[in-house]
């Protein structure tokens, strides 16, 4: 049972750091690409939430399990605090900081005219998301603290 759980916990942070990368790369040359894409930055923007959500849930729920089940991790284990750490600021970064930046990022695709500067907003926010993530990822990797 373990090593399913420890597969599928490395398969959705797999998917949620790739996500994140992946929207890094098409809303960039989405948006840098103008009227040429259509309505391809809303629909890549409205199936965000459907994706990452199970993505970032199941993560969170098989490390959970993970830490329930294992006899050596325990919650006070610096790698697993990590982890719960970055899940919890995603979880409020996305909605205070990110959501309202994509916000900025579809009205300038949809003509506003100020897409370079809604771009680095989008990518400063993404960055910190994704820098968090791949650390909690080597934290886990390396068990810190362990």
């Amino acid at each position: 049972m373990r090593d399913g759980l420890l597969v599928l916990h490395i398969l959705s942070a797999a998917a949620w750091i790739g996500g994140g990368l992946y929207s890094w790369y098409a809303f960039t040359h989405l948006v840098r690409a103008g009227s040429e894409v259509g309505d391809s930055v809303p629909v890549l923007a409205r199936t965000a939430d459907r994706y990452f959500g199970p993505a970032a849930g199941l993560t969170l729920l098989t490390g959970i399990i993970l830490v329930l089940t294992v006899d050596p991790w325990g919650w006070t284990d610096t790698f697993v605090l990590v982890g719960l750490g970055v899940f919890l600021f995603s979880a409020i970064w996305q909605p205070l900081v990110t959501n309202k930046v994509q916000a900025r990022l579809l009205a300038s695709v949809a003509g506003d005219g100020a897409t370079d500067q809604a771009l680095k907003g989008f990518h400063r926010s993404s960055a910190l998301d994704l820098a968090l993530l791949v650390f909690a990822v080597w934290a886990m990797v390396t068990k810190l603290g362990y």
